[in-house]
């Protein structure tokens, strides 16, 4: 399922003239409304670099916008402008699923949205261990300015 999702993703992002990333973002925006660089970047698990090329381009295309922070003029906010064209197309995807559970119970129902929160809640604490404990990503520099990047898995203990 994890991968036709992705496809569908994909699918979505081109058809926006975006990276598949740009539509990760959109998606947290929608949940937020709005949210600073480093919000998002921790949210992502991208660096907060990454994440203002990411607004760039989805300002450009008129889905955001930035407005100064009113607690700290250094900073800006992302206001998400629009998703009417992403919810045109996630559409038909949205309608299929609300028709294969249309004849669930209620209990049924709960079921579901609760494994699919469990299974969202931890795939969420899993990533954040591995960006935690895991190798550096290999455009990072280290998971800290003093700490270079791991040549292979983190070692509990020094070999003897």
């Amino acid at each position: 399922m994890a991968r036709q999702l992705v496809r569908f993703y994909d699918a979505v992002a081109d058809q926006l003239g975006l990276h598949v990333t740009d539509l990760t973002c959109l998606g947290a925006l929608r949940d937020r409304g709005r949210a600073g660089v480093g919000e998002l970047a921790a949210e992502l698990g991208l660096t907060t670099g990454a994440v203002s090329r990411v607004i760039d381009r989805l300002e450009r295309a008129g889905f955001v916008h930035r407005i100064p922070d009113p607690v700290d003029g250094r900073k800006v906010i992302i206001e998400l402008t629009t998703m009417e064209p992403v919810a045109g197309l996630f559409a038909g995807h949205s309608a299929k699923i609300t028709e294969s559970v249309a004849n669930f119970s209620e209990s049924e129902l709960r079921l579901l949205l609760g494994y699919v929160r469990d299974r969202t809640e931890v795939s969420r604490q899993q990533a954040d261990r591995l960006r935690r404990e895991g190798k550096a990503h290999a455009t990072r520099r280290g998971r800290s300015r003093d700490e270079p990047p791991q040549d292979g898995p983190p070692q509990d203990k020094p070999a003897p």
